[in-house]
């Protein structure tokens, strides 16, 4: 198929999706923010594993999550991340949201997540987060607020490792949230964030990840939903981040398109998302700084 016929083609379907997810959650709200099937333990463990791994591996070298107080932005359905790494060595753990998506997370499912871990825990970190998830302490806690005004979320409490999956592409103005973090960040403070660029519907993911951005400001503003990706690109982050004074800002290509689809899968695309600084190729990008 010529690619110009494809790109009207895929651009043609996206719009009914778009328009489809659009009114789905008009209808019913946002309540889920992943695929994982809610009725799949083993899959939702796993998920929640790859995301604690992701993150560990993705630290820079000399960095631990060890004796830190950490802040997860968009948790999503399960604090068990939190879990994991107060099992970890974290000091404490704090997440925030717009969404109460965690409202039927439970301590045994995060214990399982913990139980479950296919690596090495020192004993007394395990012990701490048992303790922390049975409410016996103040090192684990979830705060919601539709506004996601973070430094009143935190309630004053400052971190010096603020971490986010799948979340950030979520935020409507990054500029703000990451405005926020800063009033939160001690010195020294890490920040990573995984994040997700692709169109996030399974039907068109993988045949066109960047579905998303075929679309012109005018119309995707249109179909807008809570949740909807902010399609804001590696360029956008890095230059947020800096202007609140961040440093040492890295960003790595953790999922790219391969280079026999790079022509296919990067044309046909809406201004300005055709010029060279948006990084078209990268699918999962990870945005990682040090506020000094």
């Amino acid at each position: 198929m010529p690619i110009a016929v494809r790109n009207v083609l895929f651009k043609l379907i996206g719009a009914f999706i778009l328009l489809g997810v659009w009114a789905k959650h008009r209808l019913m709200g946002y309540k889920k923010p992943n695929t994982v099937s809610s009725d799949d333990r083993a899959a939702r463990i796993d998920y929640v594993h790859d995301v604690v791994q992701s993150w560990l591996r993705f630290l820079p070298a000399d960095v631990s999550v060890r004796d830190r107080a950490v802040l997860e932005l968009g948790p999503g359905s399960s604090l068990a991340t939190g879990a994991l790494l107060l099992a970890h060595g974290a000091k404490s753990y704090t997440a925030v949201d717009a969404f109460r998506l965690a409202a039927d997370d439970t301590a045994e499912f995060r214990r399982d997540a913990i139980a479950q871990f296919n690596g090495e825990l020192q004993d007394a970190h395990v012990e701490i987060a048992h303790t922390a998830l049975e409410g016996e302490s103040s090192n684990f806690c979830y705060h919601v607020d539709a506004g996601f005004d973070i430094p009143a979320l935190c309630n004053g409490q400052k971190f010096d490792l603020i971490l986010s999956c799948a979340s950030f592409e979520h935020f409507d103005a990054i500029e703000t949230t990451i405005n926020g973090l800063t009033k939160v960040a001690q010195s020294g403070c890490i920040s990573l964030h995984i994040v997700d660029l692709q169109t996030h519907t399974n039907a068109i993911r993988q045949r066109d990840p960047n579905n998303i951005y075929r679309f012109s400001a005018w119309f995707y503003s249109l179909l807008t939903f809570p949740g909807q990706p902010n399609r804001k690109r590696p360029i956008d982050y890095v230059r947020a981040f800096k202007q609140n004074g961040w440093v040492d800002i890295e960003v790595i290509a953790a999922k790219s398109i391969p280079g026999d689809q790079l022509g296919k899968l990067t044309s046909g695309l809406a201004d300005p998302f055709n010029a060279p600084e948006m990084d078209m190729h990268m699918l999962d990008a990870v945005i990682i700084s040090r506020y000094p």
